[in-house]
């Protein structure tokens, strides 16, 4: 049975109304809410970021391996690349575990990018130009990787995402 004419059925925003139904020219009808695509762009831009990195990783690796904390910090980039592409197919697949799986690789790199820029002060002698240069790097550190925790988290926050 088609609704006469003039007669209209509305969705609804609130999740609790969208599952009852609803009385509509005498017939019951349940609307359902539509899912978010966050889940789904979130896991494809963290997959895309995952594969450059990790290309850029192993080639910087092999090209230039350096030695003592920047070999270790080489190393763990492609780790946290590798994670943070694994998440993304998690998050893909509306996983929860993706997002958090991301977050964590977003920590480790964060961790190391600090203990990095404490390295580079040491290494420049310490001092002024030691101080300038490692809290260049360590306020590029805090600020790249909020960013990206921000953006990896945008799954969990989007009305809608029904991530599992």
């Amino acid at each position: 049975m088609q609704p006469q004419q003039g007669q209209m059925v509305q969705g609804f925003s609130d999740p609790q109304a969208a599952g009852q139904p609803t009385m509509v020219g005498g017939q019951y009808v349940i609307t359902v809410p539509q899912q978010s695509p966050a889940p789904t762009w979130m896991g494809v831009i963290m997959i895309i970021y995952a594969l450059a990195m990790v290309v850029l990783g192993v080639i910087d690796l092999a090209d230039d391996m350096q030695e003592g904390i920047y070999m270790v910090n080489q190393v763990v980039g492609i780790i946290v690349a590798l994670t943070i592409g694994v998440g993304g197919f998690f998050t893909f697949q509306r996983k929860k575990m993706g997002v958090w799986m991301g977050l964590g690789a977003v920590g480790l790199s964060t961790v190391m990018g600090i203990i990095v820029s404490m390295s580079v002060r040491d290494d420049l002698g310490g001092g002024t130009g030691g101080d300038i240069i490692g809290g260049f790097g360590l306020i590029f550190t805090l600020v790249c990787n909020a960013f990206c925790a921000l953006m990896i988290a945008i799954p969990l926050m989007a009305t809608g995402s029904n991530l599992e």
